[in-house]
């Protein structure tokens, strides 16, 4: 019997854009913040991302005996400034070579199309729109749409509640370990692209995806990738 497959669930960046974020610049403003509310210089890098600084820094305010509601005006506070320099990012937003012609491959196929995305909703969608792909979607699911970010496994359940699938129906195609994780905690196939800045903090599960490729091969090889999980055997 025929996988029955009814949706592809698109990570953005890296595997639909180039989103040009500046990271670095991002990661300072989050510490400047974090400084700017007691956290000690020293327990804070750069080096991490955002969110291990934030998860670190929240245990120290707690530690401190800082408030539930004082905490989150805080994050709330880097999510904003966050969020700004995301924009700028998405406002410069290209699309990665020939993706379209999967994605109206996929049109074609009649699969339904979801993104899945760590940007915030107004940020990709912004992106989209500035790429002029925006309608190949049903819908967008950013960090702020959910408690639970990927790969959490709210993300993609709240994707298929609003599309009308299981999540054994969808295949998810994404660059970092998250997207991979993401669908595996749902069950769901996945499709792993391989970038330059991919994030192999755990590449053991990155390389779990039921197919790898590399981003230069998006435009020869995805079409048939996808294909080869359409005509998986069960």
């Amino acid at each position: 019997m025929l996988l029955n497959i009814k949706a592809v669930i698109w990570d953005l960046d890296g595997t639909l854009i180039h989103f040009k974020i500046d990271f670095l610049r991002a990661r300072r403003e989050a510490i400047k913040i974090l400084r700017n509310h007691g956290i000690p210089r020293d327990e804070l890098t750069v080096r991490n991302s955002i969110l291990e600084n934030i998860k670190h820094a929240v245990e120290l305010f707690k530690d401190k005996g800082k408030l539930s509601n004082e905490i989150e005006s805080i994050l709330s506070e880097i999510n904003k400034r966050v969020s700004e320099i995301e924009y700028e990012a998405a406002l410069e937003a290209t699309r990665i070579d020939k993706i379209e012609d999967v994605l109206q491959f996929l049109e074609k196929k009649e699969l339904k199309q979801a993104i899945y995305t760590f940007n915030m909703h107004r940020n990709a969608e912004t992106s989209l729109k500035q790429i002029d792909l925006l309608n190949y979607f049903e819908v967008i699911v950013g960090r702020d749409d959910v408690e639970n970010p990927k790969p959490h496994k709210e993300h993609l359940l709240t994707i298929c509640r609003e599309i009308g699938v299981s999540p054994e129906e969808i295949i998810v195609i994404g660059d970092t370990y998250r997207d991979i994780q993401g669908a595996k905690n749902v069950g769901a196939k996945s499709i792993a692209i391989r970038t330059k800045s991919s994030s192999f903090a755990n590449e053991e599960i990155f390389n779990s995806a039921d197919i790898i490729i590399s981003q230069e091969e998006i435009s020869n090889n995805l079409i048939l990738a996808i294909k080869n999980l359409l005509d998986t055997q069960i």
